[in-house]
């Protein structure tokens, strides 16, 4: 049985992490979303999402950071193992609903299946 759970161990959470990733990692483009991937070492796939302030005020900021962070636990086993991915917001980013975010999202997971 797969599990749907989101733990720390699955998130980006340190500055350095974050800083390492946005230097080296390789990055990936859809209309709303920036992806970059790098991989880590480890046996697992994590997780961080970036939000401008320029994308809207707090409530849509966090309502993007929520159906992010569902499409990942949702579909963890279509990740790659071993990578850190961080996804960040484009504008027009907090007017999808969680359909659009899953296809453009899905483009992404596709994009890196094939390039790494």
């Amino acid at each position: 049985m797969k599990s749907f759970s989101f733990p720390k161990s699955e998130r980006l959470l340190n500055r350095k992490d974050f800083v390492n990733l946005n230097r080296s990692g390789k990055r990936y483009r859809t209309e709303h979303f920036t992806a970059l991937y790098k991989e880590n070492g480890l046996d697992i796939t994590r997780l961080g999402i970036t939000v401008n302030k320029r994308i809207g005020n707090a409530v849509r900021r966090n309502r993007i950071k929520r159906l992010i962070r569902e499409f990942f636990r949702l579909n963890k086993e279509s990740f790659l193992k071993g990578y850190d991915v961080n996804f960040i917001a484009n504008r027009g980013a907090h007017d999808l609903v969680f359909r659009d975010i899953e296809e453009e999202m899905g483009k992404l997971i596709f994009v890196k299946k094939n390039n790494i």
